[in-house]
């Protein structure tokens, strides 16, 4: 994993090249990017001070940070984020901070498959992101969240966190040139270059529980197709509904 020296991250953040600027009342609240992977504008945690946003940052710029991050893992350390996610997020992250008021966090949700193995599996990463003093906040509160796990058990959205000021989780981040202000809370440096909105967002549904059999196989069905399973997965989770009818 390459890593980037404070100085040099701030000067990328700020020289990049800037999202493209949207027409006046775009309102958009959540940018859907896969299934269980999305960026949110929420209220900010209670008693926050304003965060300094809305504030414009380059895509590109946000995927070098993010992956810069990195957590511990049993005896070593693994990136936080895959390659393959990383682009949809920086560009999501862009947009939403670009929009993002005072008074608001942004909930980040990215699953994605992650190991190349036979067996590797699709966990989700939960955080919480805000700007504050010029600097991108990002407070882990899962790592690697088996969210597909619970959601076949009830065929359900499970509860999640995304993480809080107020409370630690037990996730341990790792990061050159770059505050950490908690073992699960990373700054990342950023410069303010006034505020904008974004055009070309993705927008693709949230996962909706199923309502039938035939709900049910097609959603299997479409998280294999986008390798979010394994094709071991899918038969034997495809013969236990079948063993339904």
């Amino acid at each position: 994993m390459q890593h980037f020296p404070t100085a040099t991250l701030a000067l990328m953040l700020v020289f990049g090249s800037l999202p493209a600027i949207a027409g006046p009342g775009d309102t958009r609240r959540t940018w859907d990017l896969a299934p269980f992977s999305w960026i949110k504008r929420i209220p900010a945690e209670k008693g926050a001070p304003p965060n300094g946003q809305p504030l414009r940052v380059d895509a590109a710029a946000l995927v070098q940070a993010l992956g810069a991050v990195n957590f511990t893992s049993g005896p070593g350390e693994e990136p936080l984020f895959e390659p393959a996610e990383l682009a949809s997020l920086g560009k999501a992250l862009s947009e939403a901070l670009s929009l993002a008021e005072p008074g608001e966090d942004l909930e980040l949700l990215s699953t994605s498959r992650r190991g190349t193995g036979l067996f590797s599996q699709s966990p989700s990463v939960t955080a919480r992101v805000f700007v504050e003093a010029g600097k991108l906040n990002i407070i882990v509160h899962d790592a690697r969240l088996n969210l597909l796990d619970q959601y076949y058990l009830e065929f359900k959205m499970p509860n999640y966190q995304c993480g809080s000021r107020a409370t630690a989780s037990t996730v341990l981040l790792k990061t050159a040139g770059s505050e950490l202000r908690r073992a699960d809370w990373v700054i990342l440096p950023l410069e303010a270059r006034g505020p904008a909105v974004m055009v070309e967002t993705v927008s693709l549904p949230q996962p909706v529980p199923p309502s039938s059999l035939e709900e049910r196989l097609l959603r299997l069905k479409r998280l294999r197709d986008q390798n979010l399973i394994t094709e071991e997965e899918y038969t034997k989770k495809k013969q236990e509904l079948l063993k339904e009818l």
